[in-house]
């Protein structure tokens, strides 16, 4: 298979510094036998950081207990107290829209294999979820936080998505944070990913840079000048990252060689990248023409999934716990599971909120952030059961998530300019989950269930008394008012209306058995 290896040139700030190439690691057990090619390492230099102030703890900053004892870092991922192995740092390395830029010639090297698409099976399930914790960290310098990963030094580290200006960040788990200025492009970073070489790597459009963990920032441009997403580190010890509009993934070395693969399927605009559990990169492709999960092999052999929702909008993925490989639809608002062996399932998201970025945690689940109306962070189990929480700020925009070197979640909040923290993951929080709706309070008229919105869109929320019909609370065991299925807010954990009846089948988590034909239960 013919590659294209290039050893770019660098973008530099500040005094010159050697950087060494980090190595080969091991290929996946499917890797294809195309060789990457070899070439030269690259100089790079060393720049300057700019020192922010200190985080302030706002809004629902109250910890009651949290993850005990401290993770450490094993290599491929961290090790918290009580998990079972390492877990992946971050979901994805990537965050916002696809960069603009030149598409470039087309693209360098075979294509290799090329698998059909799995139609996969679509599931409706929800559940319940412990009780957690939220603590939010103020940014006091302007910033627009984007995607964030636990870096090797034991602090958070986050992009700026804003020119203004275009920056990286690292904040302390007590919320103390630093920004170190990345203005040679002059665009923001896009994706993040923690590196082999204990430095923490970016994509900005057109360019690949890396901050060490004192600040000191060297950058590099992408062959071609095009675009660059998602970023993350492979297990053959280079970071791998996505090229959206040239229809790349491609490599590069800690050292500066890069090298490209062209996606068989054409403009299928690859953008978020993870190591699967077989020793190969995952990636999703974001545009319609694509619309499936891809697999490349460390030596550049694809494989390609559909995915069963029509122009879902596949973004953030990550390496579940389970063995298998998840995965985020945007706009199909669904999160979705997909096997080595390409079979899909898909979990709609009972708010209908937008899921982005994705992360796998220490209780075994895995959590999601969720743009939108929804303003939520999702937790999914392996089984597909999803809880949704509500973020304390209004419309916070949650962007980045990513398991933090303290056990805890920590997320990003794009338009409030915060960094958030999620502790008590196992349950003994204050946040239960459930979102609510600036809808009209328990007491007005309905017909309905589904009309009753003050408690939210959520199984357990206000229903139509079959009595007074107004809003009452669910808790009160009235039975509620239905016409069809979907006026049941527990619609998604199987509830029905029954016919005659005219009542849901059952209107709290875990509730009671469902009603006879006769409105009784049987």
């Amino acid at each position: 298979m013919q590659q294209r290896i290039l050893a770019h040139g660098l973008w530099v700030l500040g005094f010159a510094v050697a950087c060494g190439d980090g190595g080969g690691g091991g290929v996946g057990p499917t890797a294809g036998a195309n060789s990457a090619g070899a070439g030269s390492s690259s100089s790079s230099s060393g720049g300057t950081g700019v020192t922010g102030s200190a985080g302030v703890s706002v809004g629902a900053g109250v910890t009651s207990g949290g993850a005990s004892g401290r993770c450490m870092w094993m290599g491929s991922g961290w090790v918290c107290p009580g998990s079972s192995g390492a877990v992946a740092p971050s979901g994805t390395g990537s965050g916002g829209g696809p960069a603009s830029g030149s598409g470039g010639g087309p693209a360098a090297g075979s294509a290799g294999n090329n698998a059909g698409g799995s139609g996969g099976t679509t599931t409706v399930m929800n559940g319940d979820g412990p009780a957690i914790t939220f603590t939010e960290f103020n940014i006091t310098l302007p910033s627009q936080p984007g995607q964030i990963i636990a870096g090797k030094d034991g602090n958070l580290w986050f992009n700026h998505q804003s020119t203004k200006p275009s920056a990286i960040s690292k904040i302390t788990p007590a919320g103390v944070s630093t920004q170190y200025l990345t203005q040679i492009t002059n665009i923001g970073p896009v994706g993040i990913a923690a590196g082999p070489d204990g430095n923490v790597w970016y994509t900005k459009q057109q360019g690949v840079g890396f901050a060490s963990p004192g600040g000191q920032i060297t950058e590099r441009g992408v062959p071609g000048g095009r675009d660059s997403a998602g970023i993350t580190a492979g297990p053959d010890g280079n970071l791998w990252f996505t090229e959206p509009i040239g229809n790349r993934v491609a490599k590069t070395t800690p050292g500066g060689m890069f090298t490209e693969y062209a996606v068989p399927t054409a403009d299928s605009g690859p953008y978020g990248i993870a190591p699967g559990p077989d020793g190969n990169l995952w990636f999703t492709e974001q545009n319609g023409g694509g619309n499936k999960i891809g697999r490349v092999t460390p030596t550049g052999m694809f494989s390609e999934w559909a995915i069963p929702t029509a122009n879902s909008n596949a973004w953030g993925i990550v390496k579940g716990p389970d063995g298998n490989v998840w995965f985020t639809e945007k706009d199909g608002l669904k999160i979705g599971r997909i096997t080595e062996t390409g079979t899909i399932t898909e979990f709609p998201v009972p708010s209908g909120g937008n899921p982005g970025a994705i992360v796998a945690a220490p209780d075994g689940n895995l959590w999601f952030a969720e743009t939108g109306g929804a303003n939520a962070i999702g937790r999914i189990t392996p089984a597909g059961a999803i809880a949704e929480y509500q973020i304390p700020t209004e419309n916070a925009e949650a962007q980045g998530i990513c398991l933090g070197p303290d056990g805890n979640l920590y997320f990003t909040e794009l338009s409030t300019n915060k960094v958030g923290r999620i502790s008590n993951l196992m349950g003994g929080g204050t946040v239960k989950p459930g979102l609510t709706t600036k809808g009209p309070p328990a007491g007005m008229a309905c017909m309905n269930d589904t009309d009753c919105i003050g408690a939210g869109h959520t199984c357990g929320g206000d229903v139509c008394s079959t009595t007074s019909h107004t809003c009452v609370s669910s808790a009160s065991a009235d039975l509620g008012t239905c016409s069809t299925g979907a006026q049941c807010w527990c619609m998604a954990q199987g509830a029905t209306c029954d016919a005659t009846a005219h009542h849901c089948s059952f209107t709290l988590f875990g509730g009671p058995a469902p009603l006879g034909d006769g409105g009784a239960a049987p």
